[in-house]
């Protein structure tokens, strides 16, 4: 019995998904934060996949971390790190998926 429940939890869909994947869903996430052309102008692309995830345009309640480096000529560098995001939509592959960032650790600035 177990065996048959330690299974199930590890072919779950959200097991170890490296973002959300449900709105209100949160969870840390590695990438890098870039200001982008085009709609949903603030993005974060999670490392070690396609995805990306952005802000709504306008949002502004951001971590510290990240305005630091909206003041640091944003569309010549990119912010790499962790970020505490929590999803505002359900995951949909192939399309931008928009969540809120709460929190960052170990970021660094740096260019292209």
């Amino acid at each position: 019995m177990l065996l048959a429940l330690a299974l199930f939890a590890a072919m779950s869909p959200d097991a170890h998904a490296p973002f959300p994947k449900r709105a209100r869903h949160c969870q840390w996430v590695r990438g890098r934060f870039a200001v982008a052309n085009g709609s949903s102008i603030n993005r974060l692309y999670v490392s070690k996949t396609k995805h990306a995830l952005a802000l709504y345009d306008g949002d502004e309640r951001v971590p510290p971390a990240i305005r630091r480096y909206w003041n640091d000529q944003p569309l010549k560098h990119s912010l790499w790190g962790d970020f505490y995001v929590c999803a505002r939509e359900r995951y949909i592959p192939g399309h931008m998926q928009h969540v809120r960032i709460l929190g960052t650790r170990r970021t660094v600035i740096a260019g292209y």
